[in-house]
């Protein structure tokens, strides 16, 4: 099983499971995306991934936007396994990903409560475009954490920018858990990678590491040795799967490597 660590009152695995192929998203080409998003129009199949890493592997969480698809499987899995699935979820001003939802950042939060959302982290769309670099000032930060913590929820931030650990850690806000693409050639960071290694280990602040294989460009072996080896012994990394059988793959590198 893949170890656990704790994230204020929450646990969660190490590992836990990204999301982007399961809403069309590669990283790649548009033929791509087309196929991703045709093939998992069947939310089955999302659960399927999601429960057999449950049951084989110990990965309890998954991380996404507001998605009717993910809402849907996470309700299966927890019927299916009787247990809580952690969702982290990354709401937004500048899009409408689910039924009922409106790019508006409180009404996104609200969704996210309502929905069963352990963890709240506004998408990099909004954390990345309040970001003053001279200062370290997240604009409108304290609103959105006061939210999220007025509705049940533990505030984080999803973020490409490494200005944004620093900002954190500069003015203490309350902000438990940062997403930040880590991989060895730098993809979709905007710093040198031992930069933001130096950053994320600087920080008491919790990290889930996104992008570790640089979306399918590095083997599972060299992107996940990679990021957990540069990391916070506390912090987290989300891994995307296409298919049952790259998720199971990948999780047993991952045994390996934390084992």
């Amino acid at each position: 099983m893949i170890p656990k660590i704790n994230l204020e009152d929450i646990e969660l695995s190490r590992l836990i499971c990204g999301t982007n192929a399961f809403c069309g998203i590669s990283h790649f080409t548009k033929s791509r995306d087309m196929y991703l998003a045709d093939y998992f129009r069947d939310v089955n199949k999302i659960a399927e991934i999601m429960s057999y890493l449950f049951k084989e592997f110990g990965v309890n969480a998954c991380i996404s936007s507001p998605r009717d698809s993910i809402l849907k499987a996470k309700e299966m899995v927890e019927e299916e396994l009787g247990e809580k699935y952690h969702w982290i979820c990354t709401p937004s001003d500048a899009r409408e990903t689910a039924t009922g939802t409106e790019p508006n950042i409180k009404q996104q939060i609200e969704w996210c409560a309502d929905h069963g959302v352990s963890v709240c982290m506004p998408h990099r769309s909004w954390t990345d475009y309040r970001i003053q670099n001279k200062d370290r000032v997240i604009f409108d930060i304290e609103k959105v954490t006061n939210c999220i913590r007025d509705h049940g929820m533990i505030p984080g931030l999803s973020t490409h920018y490494y200005e944004t650990i620093q900002a954190v850690k500069k003015h203490n806000y309350d902000v438990k858990l940062i997403v930040q693409p880590l991989n060895p050639t730098g993809f979709q960071s905007n710093i040198e990678v031992n930069r933001l290694i130096s950053e994320i280990n600087s920080t008491n602040t919790q990290i889930i590491v996104i992008k570790p294989m640089a979306a399918g460009r590095l083997e599972p072996e060299i992107g996940l040795n990679f990021a957990f080896k540069n990391i916070k012994s506390n912090d987290i990394v989300a891994c995307g799967f296409d298919c049952i059988q790259n998720a199971d793959y990948d999780a047993q590198v991952v045994e390996k490597i934390l084992g």
